[in-house]
């Protein structure tokens, strides 16, 4: 049986993060910043972009674990930050049920363009590569407002969502196709399509 499309209402919403734990995102990706090595299918990108790119990461990442463990799910950050080393390709260790662990892929997008949720959910797909697939994939997106009032032209809290997920059976059979605006492919899954993330908690212990 195909699965409902993912509701407006079973996005999950920020701000999750209070203010000091927003702090702790910003120290982390200053850190970050200095030692991270871009992808050879990334455009050139300046300090302060890959700043607010690693930024908008971190607090994804930690808005995920944040929102998990609050409802009694065991969750945790697999990377470790001071390293100075690439991260294994997935962000955060989840435990099943049946006592085994999980790998958690959280990836983080910014729609400039469009600033209702329904629109995006619509418009855009789960930003995962066919080699970036873990077992599970959790995809959160931002937006900017840049025609209505207050206006918001940069990454917000405010204007962030965990928008859902998938499992790595769910990729099986589904296309791969050419990012919109970069050099590298996307998996051809509309957010719509993805699972809500209350669904992942019948999952994990």
């Amino acid at each position: 049986m195909e699965r409902a499309p993912l509701k407006e209402c079973e996005v999950v919403k920020g701000p999750i993060l209070d203010p000091s734990e927003i702090m702790e995102c910003i120290k982390t990706a200053h850190l970050l910043c200095q030692s991270i090595c871009d992808r050879p299918d990334l455009h050139e990108r300046g300090l302060l972009e890959r700043f607010h790119d690693v930024l908008m990461g971190e607090a994804a990442e930690r808005s995920v674990i944040k929102w998990l463990q609050s409802r009694g799910a065991q969750a945790k950050s697999a990377v470790d930050k001071t390293s100075g080393r690439p991260d294994l390709g997935h962000d955060i260790l989840l435990k099943r049920k049946q006592g085994d662990s999980l790998r958690c892929s959280v990836k983080s997008s910014i729609s400039a363009y469009y600033a209702d949720i329904n629109t995006i959910l619509d418009t855009f797909s789960i930003a995962t590569k066919k080699t970036e697939i873990c077992d599970v994939n959790i995809q959160v997106y931002y937006w900017l407002n840049l025609k209505e009032k207050p206006r918001v032209a940069v990454p917000s809290e405010y204007n962030m969502a965990i928008v859902g997920w998938l499992g790595r059976k769910d990729f099986s059979g589904k296309a791969f196709v050419q990012y919109a605006t970069e050099e590298r492919e996307v998996a051809d899954i509309k957010l719509r399509q993805l699972r809500a993330m209350d669904t992942l908690l019948e999952y994990l212990e």
